[in-house]
């Protein structure tokens, strides 16, 4: 018996090694392994696989595991795994052959070393390695490139999205004996970048139908007070509420895909007049108001005894200073409610919003601002260091675009101003990738 598991061991081992080597010619973009993905406290069902990789859960431990489409049905045959979605094994099929960009090399350069420093043997040198990637009909999001040369391969993840139709200029230091060795390839072929661009466009259309629930809502407390317009409140207050629960789960299911990818190597407000609120209130500072309380139509029954649960419409508006992750405090005479608002709220602008609270007396109702979550200005702050970073990483690269095609500068002159763009790029890559990582990690956190 003992036997007959280890000969069943040892064969599942074979097929998910043979799996990896048979998508090893394939493109996919450089998500973390499973195992480290549970490290990060992911679930089984939140695993993401590799690109061109489907997802089995193991019979003997419930663990997930990424394999190659054409090995699935061994491994669901023989009681190893239990079966993925075949229409995701098929997508995955098809996604394999739909390249959407390219890459080009610009230029290769000796890297610059300063008279009397001392070679190596045998020699191999460190060659600057200029290249462009660009994009066809669609964004690239991640794009991937593998370098190989005579004596390395490295892989060189790009933390800064092509847009379609268009192209990025970067660089990296190779090592190789011969510089006609270096070559490159581009490794996303789309279907990372198309679950990623799916999530975001069910983000912008959950946003969009949360900004016209808020404009009802605005318009109803035109109306005067009545048993009809109290059902219309509630109405829409689910209606918020579902679909604010909808966007906090495509959110975190984005973020996860942002933060592994980054670990391997957003408005619907309306501005307002400033100084004033949407209520007409005004805004010194940051001003939390009630719009509007009804008396919510479904009563729980196991509420406390002469109280009722009432729906709050409220706004959060701010002037000369953004709020993101901002944290409301509902009061009444027998409850406090925290609301957590994932949204952001830019510089002179008003976010409408709702929340439910049990009360004797509506009057008692209060609202305030209890400030911003713990993680908020880590968060503003991440996000301004990758703007920044950005902003650095384009002065470079049109700085490599400039000197790779320049003919008024001298070879030396051109080495030691390539060489020096190589290695910033390279320094900026790793912080831009580190910081979008640290980012997507608390968004992450965020939105679970």
């Amino acid at each position: 018996m003992m036997m007959t598991k280890f000969l069943a061991s040892l064969f599942l081992i074979s097929v998910l090694l043979t799996s990896s080597v048979t998508a090893s010619n394939m493109a996919f973009a450089d998500v973390i392994a499973p195992n480290k993905q549970l490290d990060l406290n992911f679930t089984p069902k939140e695993i993401v696989c590799k690109e061109n990789f489907v997802k089995i859960i193991r019979t003997s431990n419930d663990q997930a595991a990424c394999v190659s489409p054409d090995v699935v049905d061994i491994l669901v045959k023989r009681g190893f795994g239990l079966s993925s979605n075949p229409e995701a094994i098929s997508e995955v099929i098809e996604q394999q052959s739909t390249p959407i960009g390219k890459i080009t090399h610009m230029a290769t350069t000796k890297q610059y070393k300063n008279p009397g420093e001392v070679e190596s043997f045998p020699k191999v040198n460190h060659h600057n390695y200029v290249f462009k990637v660009c994009a066809f009909e669609e964004k690239i999001k991640f794009p991937e490139i593998i370098i190989t040369s005579d004596s390395e391969t490295k892989s060189v993840k790009l933390p800064r999205d092509v847009r379609a139709d268009s192209c990025n200029t970067s660089a990296v230091k190779v090592r190789a004996s011969d510089p006609d060795s270096i070559s490159s390839r581009l490794l996303n072929h789309g279907g990372v970048t198309e679950a990623i661009s799916e999530l975001e466009a069910q983000i912008a259309s959950l946003k969009s139908e949360i900004t016209i629930q808020r404009e009802k809502l605005s318009s109803i407390n035109d109306e005067i007070p009545s048993n009809d317009r109290a059902k219309k409140v509630s109405a829409i207050h689910k209606k918020i509420s579902d679909i604010r629960n909808e966007l906090k789960s495509v959110r975190a299911e984005l973020q996860k895909y942002l933060l592994l990818l980054s670990l391997s190597s957003t408005s619907d407000l309306s501005p307002i007049a400033k100084n004033k609120s949407i209520t007409g209130v005004d805004v010194d500072g940051i001003v939390s108001e009630i719009i509007s309380v009804n008396k919510a139509l479904i009563q729980p029954e196991d509420r406390p005894e002469n109280s009722m649960v009432y729906n709050i419409v409220f706004e959060i508006c701010t002037d000369n200073t953004s709020l993101r992750i901002p944290v409301v405090e509902l009061s009444s005479d027998i409850a406090t409610k925290t609301v957590k608002m994932a949204e952001k709220i830019p510089s002179n602008s008003c976010q409408v919003s709702t929340g439910k609270i049990n009360a004797l007396d509506a009057n008692s109702i209060a609202i305030q601002l209890a400030g911003q979550t713990q993680s908020s200005e880590t968060i503003l702050s991440l996000e301004k260091k990758i703007e920044s970073l950005k902003d650095e990483m384009k002065i470079e690269q049109e700085k490599l675009n400039s000197v790779s095609t320049s003919s008024a500068i001298s070879k030396q002159e051109r080495q030691i101003s390539i060489t020096e763009s190589t290695i910033k790029s390279q320094e900026l890559r790793k912080e831009l990738n580190s910081t979008k990582a640290e980012l997507h990690k608390i968004l992450l956190q965020v939105y679970r």
